[in-house]
């Protein structure tokens, strides 16, 4: 599976400047235990020094942090929001999808970037994604899918 559980899907969350938008999606990694709380501060901290380098298509963005920031484990957060939201960055701007990753080490965070990658590049997967309208129906949607390794 690509998240394992209920607390790594979230639907329709609301935030009304990026860094709540960060915060609101990568809670659950906090709360899933796969990073420490100032793991999300160096989200913060990166985007304002190197600007919002994690969006990695149109309304959409990878939201994460060095594993020395605060990784402690493996980890994959799946938000949307309610109403999208601009980030800064040209040709990614309004965000709607958040997925937050935190991972231990470089290999591990290249894996599950290029399977995510693989998924994002499925149209129909993204409808999906954007129609899920509660937090049950986007884990429903997430847990059908096979991780790999």
């Amino acid at each position: 599976m690509l998240i394992e559980d209920r607390r790594a899907a979230q639907a329709r969350r609301h935030a009304a400047l990026w860094q709540e938008a960060v915060t609101v999606a990568a809670g659950p990694l906090i709360e899933l235990g796969h990073a420490r709380p100032e793991y999300i501060q160096g989200i913060i901290d990166n985007t304002k020094e190197y600007g919002p380098y994690y969006i990695i298509a149109p309304g959409i963005a990878l939201p994460h942090a060095r594993p020395e920031q605060g990784a402690l484990r493996n980890g994959v957060v799946f938000t949307t929001l309610a109403q999208p939201i601009a980030f800064g960055h040209e040709e990614g701007d309004p965000v709607w999808l958040l997925i937050a990753i935190s991972a231990t080490d470089a290999e591990q965070h290249i894996k599950t970037i290029q399977q995510l990658a693989e998924l994002l590049q499925q149209s129909e997967f993204i409808q999906s994604i954007k129609q899920s309208t509660t937090d049950g129906e986007l884990y429903q949607l997430l847990s059908s899918v096979k991780a790999d390794g």
